[in-house]
């Protein structure tokens, strides 16, 4: 279920990137920029997302982290950010509770 609500997230937040590209426009410059590390950002939290799938406890950590940076990246933006917040705080929970462990188990 946390790996889906984290394909949720992302999609939202790709969302969010666009809507912010369109709302605010930039010079060319500026605006090529930010596509290709939005690009860049989410296509790594794309990765973790399969890895996570996979069962990495290591990239689990990296998905918080990232969700966490984007929390605090973007407090005031109104009720998506909201939103998306808390999405991943549930999101986040889920890859954390005692019924996780054995999916993140090391393996030999």
């Amino acid at each position: 279920m946390s790996v889906v609500l984290w394909l949720v997230w992302l999609a939202g937040c790709v969302l969010a990137s666009v809507v912010g590209f369109v709302e605010f426009p930039s010079t060319v410059l500026v605006t090529v920029v930010s596509v290709v590390l939005s690009l860049v950002v989410w296509g790594l939290v794309g990765w973790a997302v399969v890895r996570v799938r996979q069962g990495s406890a290591t990239w689990r950590i990296v998905l918080v982290v990232v969700a966490a940076a984007r929390a605090l990246l973007s407090i005031g933006d109104g009720l998506s950010t909201v939103l998306l917040v808390a999405l991943s705080a549930v999101a986040a929970v889920l890859l954390f509770l005692p019924s996780a462990r054995p999916f993140f188990a090391r393996r030999s």
